[in-house]
């Protein structure tokens, strides 16, 4: 298994792994103890595949450095997630030496830490000459809902606004309608 597929859920604690697509969303299992849980297309997800680290040349994509991490993994076992800011930016230094102290905070560095140490065992991070077109064509269709379910909420919203502006001109209308009535009324 890669990268692709993998993701992480705001205000859930985790990894979680694409399974299938729902009708409002997609169904995810959790890498950490396999219990599937519906998740909803309005819901914030990070894609892993999608993640680079700030660099001072350029950004690395987090299978860089997850790649890294690897050929390093006797040090990478044995850094603690919790340990204090300056023997994260040591450890990180040696694995990731023209990342961006400035950008890259230690509460970054604990994420990678711990998703390193969760998908070490799930994971291949090597690049594969095959992919399976299955999970991409998932993960492709998991994107565009999280795109349109955005773009359809502006259009709501744009919507709601023309409709209340149509509203007050009917409003404005009837009312005019009442008044032009009511003035024919009192000359007969």
């Amino acid at each position: 298994m890669s990268l692709k597929g993998i993701m992480a859920i705001s205000g859930m604690p985790g990894l979680y792994k694409i399974l299938a697509q729902s009708k409002n969303g997609f169904i995810v299992e959790s890498l950490a103890d396999k219990k599937r849980l519906p998740v909803a297309s309005t819901q914030r997800i990070t894609m892993l595949e999608d993640i680079t680290m700030y660099c001072t040349s350029r950004d690395a994509s987090l299978k860089e450095v997850m790649l890294k991490m690897k050929e390093n993994d006797s040090a990478s076992a044995a850094i603690n997630p919790k340990a204090d800011g300056n023997e994260l930016k040591k450890f990180f230094e040696t694995i990731l030496p023209d990342y961006d102290q400035n950008r890259v905070y230690n509460s970054d560095i604990q994420k990678v830490i711990k998703w390193y140490q969760t998908l070490k065992d799930h994971v291949t991070f090597e690049d594969e000459a095959e992919e399976d077109t299955k999970e991409d064509a998932l993960v492709e269709e998991v994107k565009e809902m999280a795109e349109g379910d955005k773009k359809a909420k502006s259009k709501k919203t744009h919507k709601e606004d023309v409709h209340s502006k149509a509203d007050v001109g009917l409003n404005k209308a009837s009312t005019e309608k009442k008044v032009a009535s009511v003035k024919t009324r009192k000359k007969v």
